[in-house]
């Protein structure tokens, strides 16, 4: 089992490459802050967030609270810090389970919406939902999708990986493709 220390450390890494930020300075803490609000509805302020980094120094360092730690656990597609925390620090992985993730049934999404992907270790692709399902890749950064790619989803789960159906990447024929097959993918409706 891992120190509560070191799951504190894989937690600020995993939140950091689901926002594609690296919380080094003031803004990107109130930019997390932001993501955490649009994600899931709830407020955290910036000042928080530094103190959970260490950004503060050692002098103001705290115990984080449990509402923090939920809330950055459902940040990176957790249900709470205790699902985050049980799967951390266990050595295997569980093979079946109901999901309670935040998910996105894509039908529902209006035509024209815009929606950012990002998963392990830094990539973050931006897509238009064109209707029944069809996306329109935007733009795609570290990914091995291109602007101008085209493909068909119709679900995408906070925390597992994203499957693409008919993608249809440069003159290539079309393929299937997995988003996030290691730590899963997280979104956000623009």
């Amino acid at each position: 089992m891992l120190p509560i220390n070191e799951i504190y450390k894989k937690l600020q890494t995993t939140v950091e490459k689901a926002v594609g930020r690296t919380m080094l300075t003031p803004r990107d803490f109130d930019y997390l802050a932001s993501c955490i609000h649009t994600t899931t509805k709830e407020n955290v302020s910036a000042m928080t967030l530094k103190r959970f980094w260490g950004y503060l120094g050692e002098k103001n360092e705290r115990q984080p609270r449990l509402g923090t730690l939920n809330l950055l656990a459902r940040m990176v597609g957790y249900t709470d810090w205790m699902t985050y925390y049980k799967e951390s620090s266990a050595s295997g992985r569980v093979e079946s389970d109901f999901l309670k993730n935040n998910s996105l049934q894509t039908n529902s999404l209006p035509k024209g919406s815009i929606v950012r992907l990002m998963w392990h270790p830094d990539r973050v692709v931006t897509i238009r939902h064109e209707g029944y399902e069809v996306f329109t890749v935007l733009e795609s950064v570290n990914s091995k999708l291109s602007a101008g790619d085209t493909f068909r989803c119709g679900l995408v789960i906070e925390g597992e990986p994203m499957y693409l159906a008919q993608l249809k990447h440069e003159d290539d024929e079309p393929v299937s493709y997995v988003c996030g097959s290691e730590g899963g993918v997280t979104y956000m409706v623009l």
